[in-house]
């Protein structure tokens, strides 16, 4: 759809079902995606991350390197409110953090002079989860901010696994457990740059695998987009990468 067509949508839809702030679920008007005290309130994580490894306290000089070159995320997955706007996006696909977050990232982009990705891949979810959600929250993202860009979204790259969840595993558990998950088609990415949209980043270990996965495609280099990231000493708590259904 297009812009237009977009908030044609938005505003009859508003009719039905009042827009809300996804943050304190307070009413906001058909065209906003957040109430102004939670928009002065919560502080821009993209401000505060690590560019490279995305994380408030960096991990680019542990041991094992990432395979993503570099990682954007707008919100921390503690801050109040978060943690309820992720669970609501992912239980009914509202997506106003995730369009919230497109335009944060697609901003801290052009401010730091970023250029645009070829092409961008949401991080899948196995068939049968899918069907029974009715949507996968990382290929919603990953349409806002093809919308944003201007940019090809497909959702024909990677693919996943019936395999269990993740989020009650440590790091090291999902590190290993992510690469008997996830797996590529046929794609040639040689030369591309892509963008690897998920709702949430815990460990990394499921953006590491698929951006592992990408540059086996060809890809050269593999941005993380995310809409929120969680504290390391917080990875075993109940997140997204395979968290709360």
């Amino acid at each position: 759809m297009t812009k237009w067509t977009d908030k044609c949508r938005a505003f009859l839809l508003d009719i039905v079902f009042p827009n809300r702030c996804p943050f304190c679920n307070g009413f906001i008007t058909w065209d906003a995606y957040v109430c102004p005290e939670c928009a002065d309130k919560l502080p821009d994580a993209n401000d505060l991350i690590c560019r490279k490894c995305g994380y408030e306290k960096c991990i680019c000089n542990e041991d094992e390197d990432n395979i993503y070159d570099m990682a954007f995320a707008p919100f921390f997955f503690h801050d109040e409110g978060v943690r309820e706007a992720i669970y609501r996006f992912k239980r009914i696909g509202d997506t106003n953090i995730a369009n919230l977050s497109a335009e944060n990232i697609v901003r801290h982009m052009e401010n730091e002079h970023i250029p645009k990705p070829d092409i961008i891949v949401p991080v899948p979810m196995e068939k049968r989860k899918q069907t029974m959600r009715g949507h996968n929250q990382a290929e919603l993202f990953a349409q806002c901010i093809g919308k944003h860009l201007d940019v090809p979204v497909s959702s024909r790259i990677l693919f996943k696994r019936s395999g269990g969840e993740q989020h009650h595993l440590g790091r090291t558990e999902r590190k290993q457990h992510a690469k008997e998950l996830f797996y590529s088609g046929e794609t040639n990415l040689t030369g591309k740059s892509v963008m690897l949209c998920d709702d949430v980043m815990t460990t990394g270990s499921t953006i590491n695998e698929c951006a592992e996965l990408l540059k086996k495609l060809g890809a050269v280099k593999v941005i993380a987009a995310v809409c929120a990231v969680t504290e390391r000493k917080n990875i075993s708590e109940n997140t997204s990468e395979e968290g709360k259904t």
